[in-house]
């Protein structure tokens, strides 16, 4: 009974806390709304692109040459090999089908980021952070074992949207 009572207030206060509305719109976080957003859109095109390609036969020729151009070193990952397999065999999906899924999930991903922003929802703040925070490991991983421009800025824009909303947001003070 003692149990209940004191979970109770913590999860009342977590609720209002999660439901709240932030302040106004500064202009960084604008910015995150406009590339969630896009990138989003972006992904949703390409998924939908990857699933025509698939269909027409265009993709394993499109795969060969960017396997070689950007050093992506697709099949030879045993941990990857593995996670796929095991997908392929329990959802029955081919590769393209798991990749395009994949794609369109993590756009959804996207768009509720900012969507949620958007609409000024506090809970929308910590699924920033912490969406954006689980990649950023793997993300240095990559910048460290095969750096490129574009890898290096992907990965300090994403430090700056976790920083900054985790610091001007206050976001995990007090929890």
């Amino acid at each position: 009974m003692t149990l209940a009572r004191t979970r109770r207030p913590y999860l009342s206060r977590l609720w209002a806390e999660l439901g709240r509305m932030g302040g106004e719109h500064d202009a960084f976080i604008k910015v995150i709304i406009v590339e969630r957003i896009f990138k989003s859109t972006v992904l949703i095109v390409l998924a939908v692109g990857l699933l025509v390609a698939g269909n027409k036969g265009w993709l394993d020729n499109w795969a060969d040459y960017a396997e070689t151009q950007l050093n992506l070193n697709v099949g030879r990952d045993i941990i990857l090999q593995l996670l796929l397999k095991v997908l392929v065999y329990i959802g029955n999906f081919n590769h393209l089908t798991l990749v395009a899924v994949s794609a369109i999930a993590y756009a959804g991903l996207e768009a509720t980021e900012g969507v949620g922003l958007a609409m000024r929802r506090r809970w929308a703040e910590y699924l920033t952070v912490i969406a954006t925070g689980i990649l950023i490991p793997y993300e240095l991983y990559e910048v460290v074992l095969h750096p490129s421009l574009l890898k290096v800025g992907a990965l300090v824009l994403n430090l700056a949207v976790v920083g900054y909303l985790a610091y001007t947001k206050r976001l995990f003070v007090g929890v």
